[in-house]
């Protein structure tokens, strides 16, 4: 990968011939003899996997899952990779939003799938994913995922998939809503200014239709 430098360059245009691919997340990963870009390709319903010099691979999915579902994003926790998927609209461009609109699924880093962690239930467009933290009391590692539809965020056990929680508002005990929301990441600990609190949520959002951002933090109140 390029480590310095501040000018952005195209290293992969597969926009065209139209309808080309619309890429909606990405992630690296090690699968034990190289670095991998895994990127979402929302349009064709695949995860496709780029090397260090951005040369095209293998692409993979789930093949049971149903139809007009495809990758919204991926993730690598713990040297997993989860892939959430959405349900396309008739352009294949955008999702559908809806309550049970969604799938998670857990990949090994050659793409094979280890399991269907989650199906349908209390996602709507799930996309981001983190690990919660062990300032998160009871729900400490559980699997986060956030929905883009409804911005709420619900915690599953990492094995299987179970729902344990919604995360709610301390004060007014309804569920968190975050307009637009996408990634959740923990913070590293690494030193300011580029750590980040290893007890807190970051998370980032298009609010206002994605017109204008947001970026915050969410931690535990209680257990």
């Amino acid at each position: 990968w390029k480590g310095v430098g501040t000018l952005a360059t195209t290293e992969v245009d597969n926009s065209v011939p139209a309808p080309g691919a619309v890429y909606k997340g990405l992630a690296i990963g090690f699968d034990g003899v190289a670095d991998h870009l895994y990127v979402a390709n929302f349009r064709f319903g695949t995860v496709d996997v780029f090397n260090s010099d951005f040369s095209q691979g293998a692409s993979f999915t789930d093949p049971k899952v149903a139809a007009g579902y495809a990758p919204f994003n991926v993730q690598t926790l713990n040297g997993v990779l989860y892939v959430t998927f959405a349900k396309q609209d008739a352009d294949r461009h955008d999702d559908v939003a809806g309550r049970g609109h969604g799938f998670v699924d857990a990949f090994d880093l050659h793409g094979n799938l280890l399991a269907r962690l989650i199906s349908h239930g209390r996602l709507n467009s799930p996309w981001g994913l983190a690990i919660a933290p062990a300032s998160f009391g009871r729900l400490a590692g559980d699997l986060l995922v956030g929905n883009f539809g409804d911005g709420h965020i619900n915690a599953y056990t990492l094995d299987k998939g179970n729902f344990r929680a919604e995360l709610r508002d301390v004060v007014t005990g309804s569920p968190i809503t975050i307009d637009g929301l996408w990634a959740l990441r923990v913070g590293n600990g690494g030193p300011a200014p580029n750590g980040g609190d290893p007890n807190a949520v970051y998370f980032t959002a298009g609010i206002n239709g994605e017109q204008d951002g947001l970026f915050g933090t969410i931690t535990n109140a209680g257990s």
